[in-house]
């Protein structure tokens, strides 16, 4: 102040200056405001602007700014040093000096002069607070008594010039003060450090720092008795107080001092005052005064920053005496640091102090202001007079001031702060302190999850539920659903067994924050979900019921596959069909991860028993047919290889094997209905195409999209219907198609085309071997030996037998067909324009369950359609399909009571791909019976007098009954055209895209082809067969692959019931799956993929 007034008043003028004076503390008081909100919400120790930002925003927050304002400290302890420095030469300099000469002005004198002011104030320091206290108050009283005497000298000292130093005093004159009144920018004045004309810039950044003191007494939190009522009332009592002495020695200076002797006295108020050596005792107080203030803040805040741990290598300075915990290693390295600030302008000093204070006064409106808008219940500060808009205009006044002062020093103060940040972020502990960034989360999710609203299909996402009984066996299965999520939920399920509920509460406890630092240990995005309950299934449903909140919910159960192995070897005398055999033949054994040496937050959870093979299917029905979940389940994960960077590594592709599933729903009356599984074979396409779109996984393996069908000429249709499909979805893959018939498939030669077996055949009969329709082909073949092809045809088409269950299963022709709920649920359905479910069907009174088919796409491929936010898996290829609403639809006299039961279903051949015809068939001529009795209408019995025997050398009309009698079951697979994909041409309900209705017939194979055909094909058989002939199939095509997709077969009603019926349908998964990489089988009930923008 004593050295600076004069030259910022010479350019400034008196308005000037009090605009600038007004600005400062205008700012000043609002960040006091803000300062005693924070300050009076609880206990403060020490650390001041540290600690209130640090445990109101942050570590990171804190911190940074923490350390930039312990920097200003270190600075402003230097400018006062260099001042103090100034004053001394200006009175006893060899040539500056109005006193005396005797004090040398080189630049390394001025160092040394100003190194011992440090070493004092150091010194002072290091003695303990009490005697900074006692050294403080001296100080201060002289401070006072050399600043007020500037006004009260104003008013007895008479007008006098003295020529010879050219200052000019007119004592108090209405003339002198309105000559400075205004200002008055000059070049080369007296105290300025720049070249050019001065600015107001340069001017507020050299006074703010002189009115910047509101966190003096904050930095000394740790010492006062009750800091949250001593810092509100000391401050506000400081500003005023000042900012009255302030304004008088302004306005006494404006009036008294002439205006060129402003420009070129620096020491002008010692030169005009009546006692100079009490201005000079007072040039000293405040220099020493602000050094000592400077030297113990900066030290105090040093401490609590390491004290905090928030960066390494600061703990040593936490260390504090033991009587009165004084930094005494802070203040040292403070004092050193402080040299360096030495070799600095005092002008540059300031802009930077100014910055440093500017940057700090931001952060703290900024963190009133959130606490303030985060409206939690404990934020009640004493201190009343604040509102979050005097904390937002403080934060906003502040920033905008620091770029006015120098644009430059503000980035680079920015630029720190941004540093120290990240720096802190990743290198600090975590904290415990509740910083108001939770407040303000929990405010605006709780504010946007009332918003949020089921997901249109356009921004469909991922949202994961994975079931999870043993971390660390399932690491890699996490890992890989965490890649696969795209942004979306992911929640880990476990579920406690328990049907004691108070006992065992304490361990849902435990293993609830064993898997909260699992996630964190494992660097994934996820929530867990911890339930306790009587049994597997309801533990099942309460995790499914209780994921996610409001609108963002799991989309998609992710479950283990079920452990065969464990299982076996706890049944050891249980008779099952099929041994576990590995791709070599030999047993296989169960694989436990070792891989994994770190020590898991989980290991020391409760371990739970295996799930029942009832339980775990029941699991499932609940899952796909009441909750209505996309579910996929994960078979061999723990061998996964994991993109890691290493060019080693030894698979190259993500496999798609997207297979079609479809069933027809039969009408005597009104025609036929057929729905497809169009929902789960673009989920396929769209997991993989999400898992393709992560940087790690693209960059490590190709994606590929294979399909098969049976015969070579149906290869090219496939592939380019396979392109535009992956084309209109916008997914970029290799495209394979593959045909079942080139004689390079051993098991589907032995199936299929009756091929001979040889030694290395053993397996498929260790499989089939046990199987009646197995049995009675091979006995009716090795009869027909040496016979043609058509007495061949003829010969295994007379079995009369019962084949096995299929994994997905239809409702074949019967009398329930004709019941009265089943037509109305016929007629709803036809007549209806929305998209149903499987469960939706069932409600009708339509038992339906897919059939999954070998590819050849229909003709008809996008069909026209929009968006919708509502799908199912059982997407209709006719004109409607039935919805789990539809229930609604009917009177109560529609409600007719039935008992279902479960009928034998025909043989459905190639049926499935039959659509609507809308009105009954009309009988066909012999030439088109011979077609029609290999791909006859799903589930149609025929009689031998609906076909002609008449002129068929190849097909007897036994055929029909091989296929529509004998067998009660359909087959898994089918080598029928996969549908064409078409696109709405306009928008509105129901989806954009989706499997075409074909209405015109397939093109009938040629006589010669007929001719050539063998005994039996793909579709005819049980769904066995076809497991074995699609596992030789991938396992060929996909022996590099790193993870492979496919369709997961359904399984039929009511099999949780009994456990033969859930082991048969276990066993066909692990037939499918058995020796491929590691698989994904997905089963979808809702749309995920559109063309709409």
């Amino acid at each position: 102040m004593f050295l600076r007034f004069g030259f910022i008043l010479g350019q400034s003028g008196v308005l000037g200056m009090m605009g600038l004076l007004v600005g400062s503390y205008v700012i000043n008081l609002i960040t006091t405001l803000s300062v005693s909100a924070i300050s009076s919400n609880g206990t403060v120790r020490g650390g001041g602007a540290y600690y209130l930002i640090s445990r109101s925003l942050g570590p990171e927050f804190g911190g940074s700014i923490g350390l930039v304002f312990y920097l200003g400290f270190v600075f402003n302890t230097g400018m006062n040093a260099v001042g103090l420095i100034d004053c001394v030469i200006n009175n006893f300099g060899e040539t500056s000096g109005t006193m005396s000469q005797v004090v040398p002005e080189s630049f390394w004198h001025r160092y040394l002069y100003a190194t011992a002011v440090l070493v004092f104030c150091t010194v002072v320091c290091l003695a303990g607070s009490a005697i900074f206290s006692r050294a403080s108050n001296l100080l201060l009283a002289i401070l006072l008594v050399a600043t007020f005497s500037i006004p009260v000298s104003s008013l007895f000292v008479s007008p006098f010039q003295d020529y010879q130093s050219g200052v000019v005093y007119t004592g108090l004159s209405m003339e002198t003060l309105k000559d400075n009144m205004m200002p008055r920018f000059t070049k080369g004045a007296a105290g300025s450090g720049v070249d050019e004309e001065e600015n107001w810039q340069t001017l507020f950044g050299i006074l703010f720092p002189a009115t910047a003191g509101i966190f003096a007494g904050a930095s000394m939190s740790g010492d006062l008795k009750n800091p949250s009522k001593s810092i509100p009332a000391g401050t506000l009592y400081g500003l005023l107080f000042t900012f009255i002495a302030y304004t008088l020695v302004i306005v006494s200076m404006g009036a008294t001092i002439s205006r060129d002797t402003l420009y070129t006295d620096l020491n002008v108020i010692q030169d005009i005052n009546a006692s100079p050596p009490l201005v000079l005792m007072g040039e000293f107080a405040t220099s020493f005064f602000s050094a000592l203030m400077g030297v113990i803040g900066s030290a105090k805040s040093l401490q609590a920053l390491a004290r905090d741990n928030i960066l390494p290598g600061l703990t040593v300075f936490g260390q504090g005496t033991k009587s009165s915990d004084d930094p005494i290693i802070a203040i040292l390295f403070t004092f050193l640091l402080s040299q360096f600030t030495l070799f600095m302008d005092i002008n540059s000093i300031a802009s930077f102090v100014t910055m440093t204070y500017l940057i700090t006064f931001w952060v703290t409106n900024f963190a009133c202001f959130l606490l303030k808008i985060g409206s939690a219940p404990n934020f009640r500060p004493t201190f009343k007079f604040f509102t979050w808009w005097t904390a937002a205009v403080g934060a906003m006044i502040s920033l905008a001031t620091m770029f006015f002062v120098d644009g430059t020093y503000a980035a680079a103060v920015i630029g720190i702060i941004l540093t120290l940040f990240l720096i802190i972020h990743y290198t600090s502990p975590p904290k415990t302190w509740g910083d108001v960034s939770q407040s303000l989360i929990y405010h605006q999710v709780r504010k946007y999850l009332l918003r949020l609203r089921t997901e249109h299909v356009k921004f469909w996402r991922p949202q994961i539920l994975l079931f999870v009984n043993d971390p660390r066996r399932s690491w890699k299965m996490i890992q890989f659903c965490n890649a696969m999520k795209k942004g979306g939920l992911y929640v880990l399920g476990h579920i406690i067994v328990t049907t004691e509920f108070q006992e065992s509460f304490p361990e849902v406890r435990k293993q609830q924050t064993a898997w909260m630092k699992y996630i964190d240990f494992s660097k994934i995005k996820a929530f867990p979900q911890v339930a306790i309950a009587p049994t597997f299934e309801w533990g099942a449903r309460n995790v499914v019921l209780l994921s996610g909140l409001g609108g963002m919910r799991p989309n998609i159960a992710v479950i283990g596959f079920f452990n065969m192995d464990e299982y076996r070897d706890s049944k050891p005398l249980i008779d099952l069909n099929i041994p576990s055999f590995s791709s070599t033949g030999t047993p296989s054994v169960r694989k436990i991860r070792h891989d994994l040496q770190d020590q898991l937050p989980t290991d020391n959870m409760r371990s739970e028993s295996a799930v029942g093979p009832m339980s775990y299917v029941n699991i499932l029905e609940d899952l796909l047919l009441c909750l209505q979940m996309n579910v996929a389940i994960a078979k061999g994960f723990d061998g996964l290889e994991l993109p890691t960077g290493d060019k080693r590594k030894k698979k190259s592709y993500i496999d798609l094997w997207p297979i079609q599933m479809s069933a027809e729903i039969q009408d005597d009356t009104n025609g036929n209905v057929v729905t497809t599984n169009f929902d789960t074979y673009t989920l396929i396409l769209q997991l993989g195409c999400i898992l393709n779109t992560v940087r790690t996984w693209k960059e490590a393996y190709v994606l590929r999209v294979a399909v098969f069908v049976e015969h070579e000429e149906d290869v090219k249709e496939e592939r380019d219907r396979v392109k535009k499909l992956l084309e209109n979805l916008r997914i970029q893959a290799e495209v394979i198609v593959v045909w079942l018939a080139s004689g390079e498939l051993r098991t589907y030669e032995l199936i299929v085309n009756g091929a001979d077996q040889d030694q290395s055949d053993g397996r498929l009969e260790r499989i089939l071997g046990e199987e009646l329709w197995w049995k009675e082909l091979q006995e009716r073949r090795r009869g027909l030996k040496g016979t043609t092809p058509s007495v061949q045809i003829r010969g295994v088409s007379d079995l009369d037998m019962s084949w096995p269950s299929s994994s997905f299963q239809q409702m074949g022709r019967s009398e329930m067909s004709r019941s009265p709920i089943r037509r109305l649920g016929l007629r709803k359905l036809k007549n209806s324009a929305k998209r149903h479910s499987i469960s939706g069907l069932a409600m009708l009174g339509l038992s339906v369950t897919m059939n999954m088919r070998a590819q050849r796409l229909n003709p008809d491929a996008l069909h026209h359609g929009s968006d919708s936010e509502e799908s199912s898996d059982d997407e209709s290829v006719a004109s409607s399909t039935a919805s789990a609403n539809d229930i609604n639809d009917y009177s109560d006299d529609d409600r007719v009571a039935f008992d279902f039961g479960r009928p034998r279903r025909a043989s459905t051949g190639d049926g499935l791909t039959a659509w609507d015809t809308g009105t009954p068939k009309k009988p066909a001529s012999p030439k088109n019976q011979m077609i029609e009795s290999i791909a006859p209408n799903a589930g149609a019995v025929s009689t031998p007098q609906d076909v002609s025997p008449s002129g068929s050398k190849l097909l007897s009309p036994a055929i029909s009954r091989l296929r529509l009698v004998s067998r009660p079951s359909t087959p898994s697979f089918s080598c029928k055209a996969i549908p064409d994909t078409q696109i709405a041409v306009d928008d509105g309900p129901g989806p954009s895209i989706m499997f075409a209705d074909s209405s015109q017939p397939q093109k009938p194979r040629s006589m010669d082809l007929l001719e050539s055909t063998p005994t039996l094909s793909f579709n005819d058989l049980p769904s066995r067969g076809q497991h074995l002939i699609l596992n030789e199939l991938m396992k060929r095509y996909s022996s590099d692959t790193a993870v492979l997709f496919t369709t997961l077969p359904s399984p039929p009603p009511n099999s949780c019931k009994s456990e033969q019926d859930s082991m048969a349908y276990l066993e066909g998964l692990e037939l499918l799956t058995e020796g491929l990489p590691p698989t994904l089988l997905i089963h979808s009930n809702s749309l995920c993929v559109t063309t709409a923008l």
